[in-house]
């Protein structure tokens, strides 16, 4: 049996069983051939723009018997996909702009999928608000702890949803549900990241910077709100 990081553990877990799944982005193909032995999924589209990580993706498919159930393609994104063919998108380990873009350039593709497992990098804002505005709802999000970074994951399925307060786009309306547990931490340094960019802009004189300041520290003012309410 393979063994599973944390992180791809978690992405795994939100595959509904019988599903089809295209990884984008396979790398090693390890979730692809988890997915096939756990029996989750009939078949697993595996995915990658790069040639050597296809490959390493192709030893271990073949090292584990599952070539009949796993295919793998060299290609960018949803383009090698024709619409139909997965029920389920997992796109992980890229920045939220890269997740954001990849779906936004297969539109015929996406709208035929049921389900996208999103594990992004940074600019979670850019990619919830995104999906909210282009036909999705986030069914659920989950956070997760691997190597001392913090990991969010977004399940998105079609459907309305609007999120009244921007600040619940910053750190996750589900998240926010639950009272995560690691969600007090993530808001720390959320609010320790943007008090680095409030210290720049406090040192230019030019007044856009001025006006984006005062703009960053009412950010940092409802994430602190935000904390205040997590613990009552």
């Amino acid at each position: 049996m393979i063994n599973l990081s944390k992180r791809l553990k978690c992405l795994a877990q939100y595959v509904p069983q019988g599903s089809v799944a295209a990884d984008i982005g396979t790398d090693h193909g390890y979730l692809p051939v988890y997915l096939v032995l756990q029996d989750i999924c009939p078949k697993v589209i595996a995915v990658d723009i790069n040639r050597g990580p296809l490959e390493a993706a192709r030893s271990n498919v073949q090292q584990r018997g599952v070539q009949d159930k796993i295919d793998l393609r060299l290609g960018n994104g949803l383009q090698v996909l024709e619409p139909g063919e997965a029920d389920v998108i997992v796109i992980a380990g890229m920045g939220g702009g890269t997740i954001r873009d990849i779906v936004a350039a297969s539109p015929q593709v996406a709208a035929q999928v049921s389900r996208l497992i999103l594990q992004p990098m940074a600019d979670e804002r850019d990619l919830r608000e995104y999906l909210l505005q282009h036909g999705w709802r986030l069914k659920d999000e989950e956070m997760l702890v691997e190597d001392d970074r913090l990991y969010p994951v977004l399940v998105a399925e079609r459907g309305q949803e609007d999120v009244g307060d921007p600040i619940l786009l910053e750190v996750g309306p589900r998240l926010v549900e639950k009272k995560h547990p690691l969600l007090k931490r993530y808001i720390h340094k959320l609010e320790e990241k943007y008090q680095r960019v409030l210290d720049g802009l406090q040192k230019s004189s030019r007044p856009t910077a001025q006006t984006k300041a005062v703009f960053i520290e009412k950010k940092i003012e409802q994430l602190r709100e935000l904390v205040g309410k997590l613990e009552s």
